[in-house]
């Protein structure tokens, strides 16, 4: 298990000339936390997770990891450092299977000269052997056996994601930022994806930002939630606070009402 991170955001501001994506937003997020990030379309949480991993700089305001400023770190960068993003699309290799996707992912981890492998070197060799085993693993871990030899390009969105998770804890995460995990999949599979991020949370340690419009989902995982609105936070606190706070049923439209009160039967459950 790696040690997760702390996250420190001071002041962060993204703007598309006279639009604030983000606005002012400082939020400090504790090593280990699952922080739920949700609010309606446009609110800004996607354009807060770029700005976090790097794929976007900041207006204005730092991005700290632990206490190490993240400001001018490529996203590359930042995932030697241990942070890192899943995307919403599941960027995987469509031709390549689940194994061959898987170890891409971990070659990418433990990288192995090319003289060395060609010379079939006794450590390129030890290397190999923990990279299958690794990916063997993981595999077992997340149910994937039956698809380790199907194409990615051949699987359901949700097990795609599935896949994308498991590329992602090869990483060895210490934060782990989530975008919309459950976007675009069938309602059973959704259902699958609690678990599955407990499962991942418990196995890595990591610290875990959650965007996502599944209220119930974040309700039932979060230890913290933010509920974003035009750019800024609204609202933020325990999933009680959260679900007791009328700024935060304003913010997140008409829908929230309803969807608070599912997750706190949901929650109350578990």
């Amino acid at each position: 298990m790696t040690t997760a991170a702390k996250l420190t955001l001071d002041d962060v501001a993204v703007w598309f000339g006279g639009v604030h994506a983000v606005d002012g937003v400082s939020l400090v997020i504790e090593p280990g936390e699952i922080v739920g990030l949700i609010g309606p379309n446009g609110s800004g949480k996607t354009t807060l997770l770029d700005a976090i991993s790097g794929q976007r700089r900041p207006t204005r305001g730092t991005v700290t990891l632990d206490d190490e400023a993240m400001t001018g770190l490529l996203p590359e960068a930042r995932a030697k450092r241990g942070m890192v993003r899943s995307f919403q699309d599941c960027r995987l290799y469509p031709e390549l299977t689940v194994e061959e996707t898987l170890l891409v992912s971990e070659d990418a981890r433990r990288r192995v000269g090319l003289l060395s492998t060609t010379l079939h070197a006794p450590w390129a060799r030890r290397s190999e052997r923990a990279k299958r085993a690794a990916v063997g693993e993981v595999i077992e871990a997340f149910g994937l056996e039956r698809f380790r030899h199907h194409r990615t390009q051949e699987l359901s969105t949700g097990t795609r994601r599935v896949v994308d998770l498991a590329a992602i804890v090869l990483a060895e995460p210490r934060l782990l930022l989530l975008d919309e995990p459950t976007a675009g999949i069938a309602q059973r599979e959704a259902e699958a994806f609690a678990p599955l991020l407990r499962n991942i949370h418990e196995v890595t340690g990591a610290t875990i930002v959650l965007v996502e419009h599944d209220v119930p989902l974040v309700f039932s995982l979060a230890s913290q939630v933010i509920v974003m609105e035009t750019g800024r936070v609204a609202s933020a606190g325990t999933p009680d606070v959260v679900r007791a706070d009328p700024a935060a049923v304003a913010a997140y439209l008409g829908a929230s009402p309803e969807a608070l009160a599912r997750s706190g039967r949901l929650s109350s459950a578990d």
